[in-house]
């Protein structure tokens, strides 16, 4: 059930991290948000999420290379990552499948549409959302 779904969501835009996490604590999901990658590293073990919304377009360090450099821990946590990106370059898709990806959603993106666009993505991982 959604209610046990617990949802990391990492992005550099704070209005939209706002918007997204009304919307899904409103659809009964666990929501967690962090606004730079280096937060969501050093809280992933303790967090447990069952998803992952990751921006690829992050300041410090980009969401393909945290997503690298949590690879190995990815695999205890089994938490699919979904992209969020303005960006339609097919190699960044690519590496982002290579890494661990489990999909993409294309920005800008109904916040409205978030609940049932995820259930979707829990359930066909793998594909674009």
């Amino acid at each position: 059930m959604k209610e046990n779904k617990h949802i990391l969501v990492i992005d550099d835009d704070e209005m939209l991290l706002y918007a997204i996490k009304m919307k899904l604590e409103l659809a009964h999901y666990k929501v967690t948000t962090c606004s730079t990658v280096m937060d969501a590293y050093f809280k992933l073990d303790l967090l447990k999420p069952d998803l992952i919304l990751l921006d690829i377009i992050m300041p410090e360090i980009n969401g393909l290379e945290f997503m690298n450099l949590i690879n190995s821990r990815l695999v205890a946590i089994q938490a699919p990552i979904i992209l969020m990106t303005r960006l339609t370059k097919n190699e960044l898709f690519e590496m982002g499948y290579k890494f661990g990806a489990a999909s993409y959603l294309a920005k800008p993106f109904d916040v409205n549409d978030l609940p049932g666009i995820l259930e979707k993505g829990f359930m066909n991982a793998g594909t674009k959302v």
